[in-house]
């Protein structure tokens, strides 16, 4: 097990002297660009919605751009029963997209008789890596939180008897959250990912001691998320993996636009930066992490 001391703070920084890429053409912008064409590596967005609008009307291009700033790999992420199936079927379509399905909490309150089912038959189409997005958020309050809270249990106990990483969303759900995974599904050496994380140090706790990976999204790259960079310094490397959540939240420096996988690379870049690493050390890394999570599942 891997823990964080009870009294953990996130303040502890790598002092490096990286200049943010705030500006899309700005000098540090055109940098970065020019070092990612002599780049030899790549990365996964292992969170993204490309079966959705507005990626999918111009999917081609999307995924052009994406192999031409070096993301080899994408896992695209199904949000109900009907979306998950879309999802499976564009991981069809592409070589290297793979999918992931599952219920969102706002659209558990929708959640069909025959639900748990259809969930269950999917898990077993090609390509499917994990069982998710599932989880709670208690901002939006979309669905009741009983009907999200009874969701996610049902949700964990199948993934738990499938042996499935599933990929959890957490919004001002934390202590609820916690709870009902203590009690419906066991740690496992790959339990799977907290999805865009955003510095809970209790969830962070919680996700090492119970074989969890976390995943960081663009906010990590706006100026203002001093304090979730500093979190990286307190998840071992071996846990780390990035993601975009396209289309939604673009990081800089195209925040406000249509996020996309190719943007992926601008998180791994902050990443690097935060951690002392080089990209191309970032990338052998999170392609290991990745390849231990779901190596046997590709």
């Amino acid at each position: 097990m891997i823990s964080l001391s009870p009294d953990c703070i996130l303040t502890k920084t790598t002092g490096t002297d990286y200049i943010m890429i705030a500006k899309k053409n700005s000098p540090e912008h055109t940098a970065f660009l020019d070092k990612l064409t002599a780049f030899e590596g790549f990365f996964t967005d292992s969170h993204a919605h490309m079966h959705m609008s507005p990626l999918v009307e111009e999917a081609d291009a999307v995924m052009e751009r994406a192999a031409q700033h070096k993301i080899k790999r994408i896992v695209t992420i199904g949000i109900d029963i009907e979306d998950s199936r879309n999802a499976v079927d564009f991981a069809g379509r592409y070589d290297n997209v793979y999918a992931s399905v599952g219920v969102h909490p706002h659209d558990t309150v929708g959640f069909p008789e025959n639900g748990m089912e259809s969930l269950r038959e999917l898990l077993k189409a090609p390509k499917v890596l994990a069982l998710g997005e599932i989880g709670l958020d208690f901002f939006y309050d979309h669905s009741p939180r009983e009907t999200q809270e009874k969701c996610f249990a049902s949700f964990l106990g199948l993934a738990n008897e499938t042996g499935t990483p599933v990929i959890i969303h957490n919004r001002d759900s934390t202590a609820r959250l916690i709870e009902i995974m203590k009690a419906e599904l066991p740690a496992r050496e790959k339990n799977g990912i907290i999805h865009c994380f955003s510095g809970d140090t209790d969830l962070m706790r919680f996700a090492l001691d119970n074989g969890f990976y976390i995943s960081y999204a663009g906010v990590v790259t706006f100026p203002k998320s001093d304090e979730l960079r500093r979190s990286l310094a307190f998840v071992p490397k071996e846990r780390l993996l990035i993601e975009t959540d396209a289309p939604y939240l673009a990081p800089s420096p195209y925040r406000g636009r249509t996020n996309e996988p190719a943007y992926t690379v601008y998180t791994a870049e902050t990443i690097a930066a935060e951690t002392g690493m080089t990209l191309e050390e970032t990338a052998e890394l999170l392609e290991n992490n990745f390849q231990s999570l779901f190596g046997d599942r590709l």
